[in-house]
């Protein structure tokens, strides 16, 4: 597959919490949220009275608990605040690139673990280091899709898994010889 033209769409927030709400598990967001609310509350009450003991027992679940589901939290903040968000992806050979800020960091495509379609319209790309991508279906091909599908298999092999490993080891070489210079 030769490298593709950046595509260019915009997701709204339902596009984006659908998918969020899926992947989590639709009851325990709420869940989530109500222990979440619950800590902070008390970390805060806590805190006001100047009870050390609660205040540090609290703080210390909500802020553990803020990060065991970081993930989790950053995409709820992304959906509140920002209703729609703008999206410059490019699917290549062996990756797929996201564009951050004025930066494009790519996910291998053998890293893939789930392809979905979650909400009508949205295929939800998972991949192994907890990165996910929602791509509108009416701006990437059938073609593209099956080419990411493929991958995703191939990582799955042990032949995959090789290639997987040797890469990794030639990622850390570069690195290594990065810090010598």
């Amino acid at each position: 597959m030769e490298t593709e033209q950046p595509i260019r769409y915009s997701l709204t927030r339902r596009q984006r919490l659908i998918p969020h709400l899926k992947i989590w598990g639709p009851a325990f967001v709420p869940f989530f949220v109500l222990l979440e609310s619950f800590f902070i509350v008390r970390f805060i009450g806590e805190a006001i009275a100047l009870e050390w003991r609660g205040t540090l027992t609290f703080g210390f679940l909500a802020f553990g608990l803020l990060l065991l589901f970081r993930g989790l939290v950053v995409g709820l903040f992304d959906i509140v605040l920002h209703a729609r968000r703008d999206m410059d992806i490019t699917i290549e050979e062996n990756g797929l690139g996201v564009m951050i800020g004025n930066e494009r960091w790519y996910l291998f495509l053998d890293g893939i673990t789930k392809i979905s379609q979650y909400t009508a319209g949205v295929w939800t790309i998972e991949h192994w280091n907890g990165s996910v991508v929602h791509i509108l279906k009416d701006v990437i091909s059938d073609k593209q899709i099956r080419h990411m599908r493929q991958k995703m298999e191939f990582g799955r092999s042990s032949a995959g898994t090789a290639a997987t490993i040797e890469r990794g080891r030639q990622i850390q070489t570069i690195l290594e010889d990065e810090q010598m210079v």
